[in-house]
């Protein structure tokens, strides 16, 4: 997976992190761009697109064109609060985030299969 990786969030991101999730989530050759926004950004993005006049953790914009597979934006302030919240680690929770975003645009849906998808993919990265 190609990755083009945006940070405008003003909050430091670990980019070996986010390489080694697209690695582990897809071998084909997508291109996908993973944006990090400022909490502004992304309450106006989800107002537009889910109609949530609030800030959410991530969005994911399925293109599917060519090798172009779509976009996952992440706020990294809403992922701070969670990861206080869940009691986590920040970079666990950018790591679930992406991963989850990731999942949706290679087509799965929130449910059963989707979260065990996930927690596998977690779980590979948790003990590499």
């Amino acid at each position: 997976m190609e990755l083009i990786i945006n940070n405008e969030s003003g909050i430091k991101i670990n980019r070996a992190i986010i390489r080694k999730l697209a690695k582990l989530i897809s071998k084909k050759s997508w291109k996908v761009s993973v944006s990090f926004v400022k909490k502004g950004t992304m309450k106006k993005l989800n107002r537009i697109y889910r109609k949530k006049n609030r800030p959410t953790d991530v969005l994911s914009f399925n293109m599917n064109e060519g090798r172009l597979l779509g976009d996952v934006v992440v706020c990294p302030s809403v992922a701070k609060a969670n990861a206080r919240k869940y009691n986590v680690s920040f970079n666990a929770e950018i790591s679930r985030l992406v991963a989850h975003g990731l999942l949706h645009l290679l087509g799965y849906d929130h449910g059963k299969k989707m979260f065990k998808m996930q927690d596998k993919v977690l779980e590979v990265m948790n003990h590499a």
